[in-house]
């Protein structure tokens, strides 16, 4: 059975190597693999001492089998109701399309709910076209432009 659970400090290398199942760049994943645990140990504690941040993992017998990122983000329109964002959903190639990244994803629109988020949204790369499904079935629209700048 699978479950949803908040990350914890060892499961770091185990999400790290979800992460390198992404496309990334040569530049940006050569840049990754030369920072180390300590600065990637650093980034956790960070994020659990954050209100308002959660990164959440999902197990299946023991093992870490896709992730994500949940961010509250307190605001001041929309009658003062914080808003969430979703970032950095990953699902292990071998268990996609097995439930895993619906049940982090209802975790998380959950999580939002309950802080009385006005909105939750997130951005996806434009090539994964199964993903923008994905989420479409989950109940997202496709409602804005993202922008992004990136630094390297």
């Amino acid at each position: 059975m699978t479950l949803v659970r908040a990350a914890r400090e060892e499961d770091i290398p185990r999400i790290l190597a979800l992460y390198r199942q992404l496309e990334l760049s040569s530049a940006e994943a050569e840049r990754q693999r030369t920072l180390s645990p300590e600065h990637y140990r650093r980034a956790f504690r960070e994020i659990s001492v954050n209100k308002g941040q959660e990164l959440l993992v999902a197990e299946e017998a023991g093992e870490v089998i896709g992730s994500l990122a949940l961010v509250i983000v307190p605001n001041l329109s929309h009658g003062a109701r914080p808003w969430a964002v979703i970032e950095n959903v990953i699902v292990d190639e071998r268990y996609r399309r097995c439930g895993v990244g619906r049940l982090l994803m209802e975790y998380a629109v959950n999580q939002a709910k309950e802080a009385d988020c006005c909105r939750v949204g997130l951005m996806s790369n434009v090539i994964r076209e199964e993903s923008h499904q994905f989420y479409r079935d989950m109940g997202f629209e496709a409602s804005a432009y993202g922008f992004r700048q990136y630094f390297v």
